[in-house]
């Protein structure tokens, strides 16, 4: 009977959960929920879109783990304010029963919906909403978070929400969260760079995917020096110009991919590595896995 009572919580709150979704017309590729409730986890792609992020508020801590594109996004409603740059390996936050507006770019997302009330920390005093308002005022480009998401998502494909490693790796992440301090923010003034200067620079890069850009090339193209045009490149996508240009390399060899006729080493060769160790190397420190890995996936 307890059981059975588990698994009506479980569904009932999976249903919810998909519902929220729905109503932003999306459709999870991925979407389970703990045998209690408790904690759910889902995979989906957005489209680029403005307005209300739910119609209704959430009774879980969502943290948000984007995982594909790269683009500028802005919540403002109950709960602090955030705005920023979403590229993958972003992590977001939004805390329970609030309901906020604003805009996002198209994007992958890893969701992981917690309710506190089910998890302890080690001081026994629970976890409460305030205490993850200094985290949520902020995109976080952690790589414990990363990981730590990344890991939990690959083993509930496995193995579901419901075990040790995946309970442990909430308790991880939640402790991180709770302890994070705010940075100060820069007293230098940076100017992102956008328009026409921006454009010409991303069309430039994609130009060159096959070969190899250097920074004072890309530099040159909007009238700065380099460190100027690092630091307003940055602001703009939240990479530094040449971890951008990797990132776009790897987006194209995962099309490449795609065709199994090519041999890892043409794939490589098409993307400017004319060494494969180097291109697997950079291809799994941008997608999680080596390019032999994914295409099998």
């Amino acid at each position: 009977m307890i059981n059975q009572l588990k698994d009506q919580t479980s569904q009932t709150e999976l249903k919810g959960f998909n519902s929220r979704m729905q109503d932003l017309g999306i459709v999870p590729t991925l979407s389970i929920s703990d045998k209690r409730g408790e904690c759910l986890l889902a995979h989906a792609e957005f489209m680029a879109s403005e307005g209300c992020f739910s119609a209704k508020p959430s009774p879980f801590l969502m943290l948000n783990l984007c995982t594909g594109h790269i683009g500028r996004m802005k919540r403002e409603g109950e709960g602090p304010s955030l705005e920023g740059v979403l590229r993958p390996g972003t992590v977001a936050i939004a805390l329970p029963g609030t309901i906020a507006s604003g805009y996002w770019p198209q994007t992958q997302m890893l969701g992981i919906a917690i309710k506190l009330d089910a998890f302890t920390p080690d001081n026994g005093e629970g976890f409460h909403v305030e205490n993850f308002i200094p985290a949520a005022s902020q995109l976080h480009n952690d790589p414990l978070l990363t990981a730590v998401m990344i890991a939990l998502w690959r083993d509930a494909e496995v193995h579901g929400l419901s075990g040790a490693f995946f309970e442990q790796g909430i308790y991880t992440l939640l402790n991180r969260l709770v302890d994070y301090e705010p940075k100060f923010p820069q007293k230098n003034i940076v100017y992102p760079l956008n328009g026409r200067r921006l454009q010409r620079t991303l069309d430039f890069m994609e130009s060159r995917l096959g070969s190899d850009v250097s920074v004072a090339e890309l530099a040159k193209l909007t009238d700065q020096d380099v460190r100027s045009f690092t630091r307003s490149f940055q602001a703009s996508m939240g990479f530094s110009p040449y971890a951008y240009f990797t990132f776009r390399r790897m987006e194209y060899a995962k099309r490449l991919l795609v065709d199994k006729s090519l041999m890892i080493t043409d794939v490589a060769l098409q993307v400017g590595y004319t060494n494969p160790s180097k291109f697997s190397a950079a291809f799994r420190r941008i997608v999680g896995v080596t390019p032999n890995v994914w295409r099998k996936q």
